[in-house]
């Protein structure tokens, strides 16, 4: 049996959607030490991941002294930042100035690697919106990153097809004999690019973190350094999730496209969807992508989410 001590990754907001995706990876590869960042650890998943060998450790990704503590001895980092208006923080910097923190601390503490989720840079001038800070603030800060010398990919994500079971877009409507699924600004035909966060990110992330630690080769060598590679299980459209609902359910399922999402979250998130629906996501790249492929990781699908995580919310009720 080997003692071989295991490399860290320190998971910011280790507990959040993306972060448990990426904890869950890493902790079942059995490879890695995961140490999960929170600022709750009494919180039922921290003490879940806790009873399942992971690190759990307090920390505020606004904080530079508590990040310190929490990547100190880490060989890799996952990185995420959170928009100020999110209704699940109170955190105070932008997401640009969150990122340059975390890159910082990052880099003192002797990080090998810097796992980024970002997005694509929209610009000022594009549409008349005056720039798309939820997706401009982190496109710079891989820039930023870059400008350090700190080893790093930028891990591009898209529509996470999560969203439609925990926001959730769908309910029941006329006493469950119908169905209604939403989405916010982007029309039904549009093609999106989804991502399975909780099946796929986590796995991603770790094949990424492995071709680089088994390279042989100085992390600032690899190919893959200071690239950005868009992550996608698949390519398709919000009417197509609706349909899909629909046959697996076997119940009448009513599409609606909500003008803005400006009521229940923010005018910034509004105009990303505005940018969505009018550029998309990466419109020229074919999903899963062959960086991923290559490196054997296996994505989930449409007929597979909606089974699993969708349908058995309305087939249980409906049998009863």
């Amino acid at each position: 049996m080997s003692t071989a001590i295991k490399p860290t990754i320190a998971v910011v907001t280790g507990t959040g959607a993306q972060g448990r995706s990426i904890s869950r990876a890493f902790n079942n590869s059995g490879e890695w030490h995961v140490r999960v960042l929170t600022r709750n650890p009494s919180s039922e998943i921290a003490q879940t991941f806790a009873k399942e060998g992971m690190e759990i450790v307090q920390a505020d990704f606004e904080d530079k002294e508590s990040l310190g503590k929490a990547f100190e001895g880490a060989w890799a980092v996952f990185s995420v930042t959170i928009p100020p208006w999110h209704q699940k923080y109170t955190n105070k910097l932008g997401e640009y100035e969150q990122g340059v923190l975390q890159a910082d601390v990052a880099k003192e503490a002797n990080v090998q690697l810097f796992l980024f989720s970002t997005l694509p840079y929209v610009g000022p001038d594009y549409m008349g919106l005056g720039g798309v800070e939820l997706y401009d603030g982190k496109a710079r800060t891989n820039d930023y990153i870059t400008s350090i010398g700190l080893p790093a990919v930028y891990l591009g994500t898209p529509a996470f097809i999560d969203n439609v079971h925990s926001w959730p877009l769908v309910k029941e409507i006329e006493g469950g004999s119908k169905l209604e699924f939403w989405d916010y600004v982007v029309d039904k035909d549009k093609p999106v690019v989804f991502l399975w966060v909780e099946r796929d990110l986590g796995t991603s992330a770790l094949a990424l973190a492995e071709s680089f630690r088994l390279s042989g080769k100085p992390l600032s060598e690899h190919p893959l350094n200071h690239t950005i590679q868009p992550l996608g299980s698949w390519r398709g459209t919000w009417g197509q999730v609706s349909k899909e609902i629909e046959r697996q359910t076997g119940i009448e399922t009513i599409h609606t496209v909500i003008a803005d999402a400006d009521q229940r979250w923010h005018y910034e998130l509004t105009k990303a969807f505005i940018y969505q629906n009018n550029h998309g996501l990466y419109p020229t790249v074919e999903f899963p992508t062959k960086t991923f492929t290559d490196l054997g990781v296996e994505f989930g699908n449409l007929e597979d989410f909606v089974k699993m995580k969708v349908a058995p919310m309305f087939i249980k009720k409906s049998s009863e």
